[in-house]
C-alpha cells in the first residue's frame, strides 16, 4: 500500500520518473511474496502450471536470468545439488562451456553473459544457453543467483597481453583495481575487523566483518572510469560479483578466473587476497599453455580458483603428455609449408623468409590466433585459411557455429572470437579438477583425437583427407524461459 501511495503522489507531482521507479518497486514486492508463497507450498517443480498471470509476473522478476533459478535447485540425498548452477561471465562464444558440457559431459546449469553480440549469437547457436548483456549493467545481488554454486569470469586480456599496448600493466591503473577490490570488499560487509585481545567487539562486528559500507555497485566501479583503458576495470569483477551473491545470501562454493598470463602479481594477490578472506579460504593459480592439453595452437594463460572447502584431489596435469598436432595438419597442408601472419613481406635473401617474423612454418603447432588471423596465408601458394581452420587452431569442432551480428561478412569479428576464447580442452582440465572428475584427461584425449584426426575415404578412385568432425550438441533443456 505504502508503495501505491508514493506513486500516487508522484504522478500528482508530475515526477514520471519516480512514478515509473514505485512502480517497478511495487511489482518487485509482489513478485517477491508470490515466490515465498510457491516456495512455502513446494510448487518450484511446477511452473508449467502456473496461470499466465503469476508465471509472467516471476518471468519479469527473474530477467534475465532463467525463471527457474529463482528456486533451489533438486538435491540428492547428501543434500546438494543434481546439477549445480554455474555462472560464466564474458563467456565468449562459448569455449569455456563447450569444455564443461561437450567434453566433460558435466551434469551442470550453465548461463553464460556477454556483451559481444556476435559471440552472444555463436554461443547461442551452439546451444549454450547466453545472456547478451554488459556485466556491469546486471544486478550481482540478483534473487536468481542465491542458489548459484560457482561463478566463472574471464574478464578480456588485452589491457594486459604482450600484444596490446599493456595499460593494465601502468602503476596508476593497478593501484586504482587495488583501491576498487577493497571498496568491494566493504561494500558486501567482508571488510575484515580486528579487535585487539581482550577488548570488545564493536557492535555490528560480531562476525569478524565491518558492517556494509552501503556504496552501491555503481559507486565502487565510478573510480575505473579514470582508467586508460576500461578493460583492465573489469578484472575487479571477479571480487564484485562472488562477494555481492554472497552478501545476498548466496552459497557460492568455488570462483573461477582466467586471464592473460601476463596479468600483473599485484593485481591476482588482491583479488585472491579479498576472496580468502570473504570465506573462500583456499586459493590456486597455474599458469597453462593449451597445446600442453591437446591444442593445435598455443596459448598461455593464467588460471585461479578459490574455494570455500579443501583443495580438490583431482590433478590437472596431465598423466602423459598429449600428442602435437600441427598447423599443417589442422588445414590440410602438405609438410614444408609455411604461414605468413603478417601478410606478404620482403624476403631476407640470407635466410629466404620473410622478413619481420612473420614467416612461421606449417610443421609446429600454431602460434596463438589472434584477430588477424583470417589474413594468415600459406607462403607458397597465397591460400588463407578458412573460419572452420581458426576454430580448430583454438580447440573447436569444424562444424562449430560461427556466427557474426552486423554489416559485412564479419570475418574479423568471428576471428576475434576464436582468439578470445578459452580453449575447451583448457576449460575441461580446469572445471574437471573443480567439479571433482577423475576422468577429465582421458575424456579430453577422445575429444582431441576426434577433433584433429584424419580419416581416408575413396573418391572418384583418389584418397582424399577429410576431417572427423564431432557432432554439435543439442541445446540445453530451458523450459519455458528464454534467456538469449
Amino acid at each position: 500500500m505504502l508503495r501505491v501511495i508514493q506513486c500516487a503522489y508522484a504522478v500528482v507531482d508530475g515526477e514520471t520518473g519516480e512514478a515509473a521507479e514505485c512502480g517497478r518497486a511495487a511489482k518487485g514486492e509482489r513478485a517477491a511474496m508470490t515466490l515465498d508463497r510457491l516456495e512455502s507450498e513446494d510448487t518450484a517443480d511446477r511452473l508449467v502450471a502456473l496461470d499466465r498471470e503469476t508465471y509472467e509476473l516471476l518471468q519479469w522478476y527473474a530477467a534475465p536470468w532463467p525463471v527457474e533459478w529463482l528456486f533451489p535447485p533438486a538435491k540428492d540425498d547428501q543434500g546438494r545439488p543434481r546439477r549445480p548452477r554455474i555462472v560464466v561471465l564474458f563467456t565468449g562464444p562459448g569455449g569455456l562451456t563447450h569444455g564443461i558440457l561437450r567434453i566433460l559431459r558435466a551434469n551442470v546449469d550453465i548461463v553464460g553473459v556477454d556483451l559481444d553480440r556476435g559471440a552472444v549469437a555463436t554461443s547461442t547457436a551452439a546451444g549454450y544457453r547466453t545472456i547478451h548483456a554488459d556485466v556491469t549493467d546486471l544486478d550481482p545481488e540478483h534473487p536468481c543467483l542465491q542458489h548459484v554454486t560457482g561463478i566463472a569470469l574471464t574478464p578480456p586480456c588485452q589491457a594486459y597481453n604482450p600484444s596490446g599496448l599493456r595499460k593494465g600493466h601502468y602503476a596508476g591503473a593497478i593501484a586504482l583495481i587495488e583501491h576498487t577490490v577493497l571498496e568491494a570488499a566493504a561494500a558486501a560487509g567482508f571488510c575484515p575487523v580486528v579487535t585487539p585481545d581482550g577488548g570488545d567487539v564493536a557492535p555490528g562486528c560480531e562476525d569478524g566483518y565491518a558492517p556494509r559500507s552501503r556504496m552501491t555497485w555503481d559507486e565502487v566501479r565510478e573510480p575505473l572510469e579514470q582508467l586508460e583503458d576500461a578493460r583492465a576495470g573489469l578484472m575487479a569483477e571477479v571480487v564484485i560479483w562472488p562477494l555481492a551473491m554472497l552478501a545476498r545470501g548466496g552459497s557460492v562454493e568455488w570462483v573461477a578466473v582466467e586471464q592473460s598470463s601476463a596479468l600483473p602479481a599485484r593485481i591476482e594477490a588482491a583479488l585472491m587476497d579479498r576472496l580468502s578472506e570473504a570465506g573462500w579460504h583456499t586459493t590456486e593459480a597455474f599458469t597453462l599453455d593449451a597445446v600442453d592439453y591437446g591444442s593445435a595452437s598455443h596459448r598461455k594463460r593464467r588460471l585461479m580458483a578459490a574455494y570455500r572447502g579443501e583443495r580438490p584431489f583431482v590433478d590437472l596435469t596431465p598423466a602423459e603428455p598429449f600428442p602435437d598436432t600441427t598447423f599443417a595438419q589442422v588445414v590440410g597442408w602438405p609438410t614444408g609449408r609455411t604461414y605468413l601472419t603478417r601478410g606478404n613481406r620482403p624476403v631476407d635473401p640470407v635466410t629466404g623468409r620473410a622478413k619481420g617474423g612473420s614467416a612461421r612454418s606449417a610443421d609446429l603447432p600454431s602460434t596463438c590466433v589472434t584477430a588477424t588471423a583470417y589474413g594468415w596465408t600459406c607462403a607458397e601458394t597465397g591460400e588463407r585459411i578458412s573460419q572452420e581452420d581458426i576454430g580448430r587452431l583454438v580447440g573447436f569442432p569444424a562444424d562449430y557455429p560461427w556466427r557474426h551480428v552486423g554489416r559485412g561478412r564479419g570475418v574479423r569479428n568471428m576471428a576475434q572470437q576464436a582468439a578470445d576464447v578459452v580453449c575447451p580442452m583448457v576449460s575441461a582440465a580446469l572445471f574437471g579438477r573443480i567439479l571433482g572428475d577423475r576422468q577429465w584427461e582421458a575424456k579430453t584425449r577422445a575429444y582431441v583425437e576426434e577433433l584433429y584426426r584424419p580419416v581416408e575415404v575413396e573418391e572418384g578412385g583418389q584418397m582424399l583427407l577429410q576431417i572427423l568432425f564431432s557432432p554439435r550438441i543439442s541445446a540445453q533443456n530451458t523450459g519455458r524461459s528464454t534467456v538469449a
